[in-house]
């Protein structure tokens, strides 16, 4: 079986959690839907923790911390530190060792 996590290419992969768009910002908190994402997790702690049900997700290897994980879908929040740019973002498997194709994803400026 497949076990490597997988987000869908194109738009719907990763949108910004509040509207549902691809507007991503330094602090914005996305979601990210796929398949293989992880085990279930919500964190318990703030600040949040860089892995949770298994995985990590990353931005240029920068973990971003995360709220939830499920098999299907991770929330988590674009670090307010981050400048805006294009960033290669992946999900890690760290329980199976495996990795999420790098999609490119572009952070807009704060308003």
């Amino acid at each position: 079986a497949n076990s490597r996590p997988a987000i869908p290419l194109g738009a719907r992969g990763i949108v910004n959690s509040v509207d549902g768009t691809q507007n991503l910002r330094p602090g914005s908190f996305v979601t990210i839907s796929g398949q293989n994402l992880g085990l279930p997790g919500t964190a318990d702690q703030i600040p949040l923790p860089g892995v949770l049900g298994g995985s990590c997700v990353v931005m240029n290897d920068l973990p971003l911390p995360l709220i939830s994980v499920t098999p299907n879908q991770i929330n988590a929040q674009v670090p307010d530190t981050l400048r805006p740019g294009l960033y290669v973002f992946q999900v890690r498997s760290l329980a199976n060792a495996q990795q999420s194709d790098p999609l490119v994803i572009n952070v807009q400026r704060a308003p």
